[in-house]
């Protein structure tokens, strides 16, 4: 998809589309025009652009999919990477649905609008930044931004059959975004390829990102052999291919699934519930059930209880770099099923599953990448974890030119 092209018309999430709010037809164009007008040095120049609406959009009211905050007035103005997006040459078409408050990962959501997964139709499209993996998938935007605190963007992405990128953390601002968990909140954008996911990250960091290299690689055997038979296959012939190609791989041990699952939902719980605490105090009925649940069990958190789990995240964080010592980046499933049916969404393991590979990248702050594999049309992501932004990029590029040749 190339400019400003659009291979679907955007759609309300109530209609099952991707988003809250789309931009006026003729107002849309009119800004395409105007883009296609600026000089070269607009690198992103014409590039429709999607913004999950949890990130501020001047002039739009930042509701966050929920009904807590339908009274929320107008935006005075653009989130530092929304209007980073513009002066590049970015043309906004809408804001997109999310699961309410950035707070799940199913992407399901009564109040805002569940947008259908273009790629699973009867599967959830996965969350939270489920519009935003919707729209780049159907092609109604080349480009979106989510966000990622356990998962949120890579998630959907996997689901949605789309690239999403997850930098480390800090790279991208968080000013004008609503928070969940601040220190585990990340900006991700959300593309069709990885080189338009490179070109995004180069021209938000003014500088050219390291070409496609090969990586060697350190599997995460444990996600592997825990993941659902389909995707374990599809991995394991992306990781023979990378063998015949001349990639070293070695298995690698990381932290405990358990410990990070502890610790991450310790804190970003504990941290959600602060962020939200005027919310759960004051109308707490307005929130999902889900939400609602997860708010008041942070708020059950334990100063104690809290300073361990952030004492355990060191721990984690040390394991996590010793395990990258030696090779370029970390493999395995970025989700271990494939899309869940949308009867089974509000089941506890459907949830536990979802974030069960995605956390430790949150948790430790390193970069990660989910790529769609080739699976006789079943939604399966790998994803490549890799101590920088250039590593994860350059690895990712490289095994996406695997699956496409």
């Amino acid at each position: 998809m190339a400019g400003g092209e659009m291979a679907a018309s955007p759609r309300s999430a109530r209609e099952g589309g991707a988003y809250t709010h789309v931009y006026d037809r003729e107002q849309l164009e009119c800004d395409l025009a105007r883009a296609g007008t600026r000089t070269a040095s607009a690198p992103l120049r014409g590039w429709t652009v999607a913004v999950k609406d949890l990130i501020a959009v001047a002039g739009r009211p930042l509701r966050a999919g929920s009904r807590a905050r339908e009274g929320a007035a107008p935006e005075p103005r653009d989130a530092p990477i929304v209007s980073e997006l513009r002066r590049l040459g970015g043309v906004l078409v809408g804001t997109t649905t999310l699961h309410e408050l950035a707070f799940g990962v199913t992407g399901v959501n009564h109040h805002a609008g569940t947008p259908v997964n273009p790629r699973a139709p009867d599967s959830v499209p996965g969350g939270s930044s489920s519009g935003s993996a919707v729209a780049v998938a159907e092609g109604s935007a080349r480009i979106a931004l989510g966000t990622d605190t356990g998962g949120s963007v890579r998630i959907p992405a996997a689901l949605c059959g789309v690239v999403g990128f997850k930098p480390a953390y800090g790279s991208y601002p968080t000013a004008g975004v609503l928070a969940l968990s601040p220190s585990l909140d990340h900006v991700g954008v959300l593309a069709a390829s990885v080189a338009d996911v490179g070109a995004v990250h180069a021209a938000l960091r003014h500088g050219a990102t390291t070409g496609a290299r090969r990586p060697r690689i350190g599997l995460i055997k444990t996600d592997l052999e825990d993941a659902q038979p389909q995707v374990a296959a599809a991995v394991e012939a992306l990781l023979a291919l990378a063998a015949r190609g001349g990639c070293a791989i070695v298995e690698t041990t990381l932290s405990e699934r358990e410990l990070v699952m502890h610790t991450s939902t310790t804190i970003m719980f504990a941290e959600a519930a602060h962020v939200h605490r005027e919310i759960l105090a004051d109308c707490p009925e307005l929130l999902g059930d889900d939400v609602r649940e997860r708010l008041a069990a942070g708020a059950a958190i334990s100063a104690d209880e809290l300073a361990a789990a952030r004492r355990a995240r060191d721990g984690v964080c040390e394991a996590t770099a010793q395990a990258l010592e030696g090779v370029d980046c970390l493999l395995g499933p970025t989700v271990g099923m494939l899309p869940p049916p949308l009867s089974a969404a509000a089941e506890r393991s459907v949830g536990l599953g979802l974030v069960a590979n995605t956390r430790l990248a949150n948790l430790t702050g390193i970069p990660s990448l989910s790529l769609p594999l080739p699976a006789d049309g079943a939604m399966i992501g790998l994803q490549v974890m890799a101590r920088s932004d250039q590593s994860a990029l350059a690895a990712a590029a490289w095994l996406e030119a695997l699956t496409r040749a």
